[in-house]
């Protein structure tokens, strides 16, 4: 399902069903944004801010890098170009919050399974990209 949002927060925050809180997998972030111009000698340097757990981070349909630990940013020339671009991050969560959904579950509408898993009033864990997001611009000296 797709889901349109103004700003960036943890999957357990938004406003969606409990199941929806409890997603794990991975959820696919785009957005578009302008560049005047590509300045030489210049480096573009892509933030993402906090993200859990992994992230893999594709310009203008090109995967750059996956990222799985802080700081979560990257160097962007080699797929920046001048006008539109297209960025996409793929978030990939752990399977804890859907194993605490589904220990408050029914057996039989359970969608994940373990010997010992967290209980079912475990707190949900912060998931997906919660930024903020940042494009910084250096000039070669």
């Amino acid at each position: 399902e797709n889901i349109q949002m103004d700003s960036l927060e943890a999957w357990k925050d938004l406003g969606i069903s409990p199941e929806g809180k409890a997603f794990s997998g991975s959820a696919t972030y785009s957005v578009f944004f302008n560049l005047d111009e590509i300045k030489p000698e210049t480096d573009y340097l892509l933030d993402l801010g906090k993200v859990e757990m992994i992230a893999v981070v594709s310009l203008n349909g090109k995967e750059l890098r996956t990222l799985w630990s802080p700081p979560f940013r990257l160097n962007i020339n080699e797929a920046i170009k001048e006008g539109k671009n297209d960025l996409t991050v793929e978030v990939t969560s752990s399977w804890f919050n859907r194993l605490v959904y589904d220990a408050g579950q029914p057996e039989e509408n359970r969608k994940t399974w373990t010997i010992s898993g967290p209980p079912m009033d475990s707190p949900l864990r912060e998931s997906g990209l919660m930024g903020p997001v940042s494009l910084s611009v250096f000039k070669h000296l």
